[in-house]
């Protein structure tokens, strides 16, 4: 009896060991299987690039992202690196941020998010445009934006105020001003990292320095135009906010 068991244990034994090989024959034969189809498919027509669509633009040509991205036709988009491709699209100057997604089989959508010009610069004769980032949009101006007025040669497109400290000074002072004030400048002439000047709307200049203690040097600002109640003066310097002082006409 105790032989037939042993016996018999020992079938069992062998049959659960053959199907364990032949279960993991199974699956050994399906994945390579998945693997030559997917080779197939990947390099077949069936997901093949056909097109690139953009969304988002405005001032940005089209063309220009899908030049920047550089997903060819034809390549498989099952090898395409989209990440890649939103990277090199947000190296354009004019783009904030970049989505690429695909939308079917064959095709790639490639979403952006436009920079919007926020300040003119001017040094000389050339003008550029600014975001509120401080990133140099293009060349040009837009009608209505506050102007930076410096004396110091601008950054080229794509780079950022801080190649340009008296620049850099200007527009620290315009992100830290607070809103009313901030809408009454038109001008900020920028002559040096410690020079700069706020030209208001209705015709007061302003000494401001360097972009620092900007709160108090609002404050002080607004209580000097407070007890001149109406008074008309030339200049109001804040540079040194605990003692303001101000320059009759």
């Amino acid at each position: 009896m105790i032989d037939e068991r042993i016996a018999e244990r020992r079938r069992q034994v062998r049959e659960q060991r053959r199907q364990h090989r032949l279960r993991r024959t199974i699956v050994l034969c399906l994945l390579v299987l998945l693997a030559v189809a997917l080779f197939v498919v990947e390099r077949s027509d069936l997901v093949a690039l056909e097109e690139v669509q953009v969304r988002g633009t405005s001032r940005l040509d089209p063309q220009a992202v899908i030049e920047a991205a550089d997903l060819p036709i034809g390549t498989s988009t099952l090898r395409l690196r989209l990440g890649d491709a939103e990277e090199r699209v947000e190296e354009l100057p004019l783009v904030r941020e970049a989505t690429a997604r695909r939308i079917d089989p064959l095709s790639i959508e490639i979403e952006v998010v436009e920079r919007v010009p926020a300040l003119n610069a001017r040094h000389g004769d050339r003008r550029v445009l600014l975001d509120r980032d401080g990133v140099v949009l293009a060349e040009g101006r837009v009608d209505g934006l506050p102007e930076i007025v410096t004396a110091h040669a601008l950054p080229e497109p794509g780079e950022h105020v801080d190649e340009e400290p008296a620049l850099a000074n200007a527009h620290q002072a315009w992100r830290r001003l607070s809103g009313p004030l901030r809408a009454e400048v038109v001008r900020y002439d920028a002559d040096g990292p410690d020079e700069l000047d706020l030209h208001l709307a209705d015709g007061l200049l302003v000494h401001f320095g360097r972009a620092e203690r900007v709160d108090e040097k609002v404050r002080a600002l607004g209580a000097v135009l407070e007890d001149l109640d109406g008074t008309e003066v030339a200049s109001i310097d804040v540079r040194a906010p605990s003692t303001p002082v101000f320059t009759p006409p």
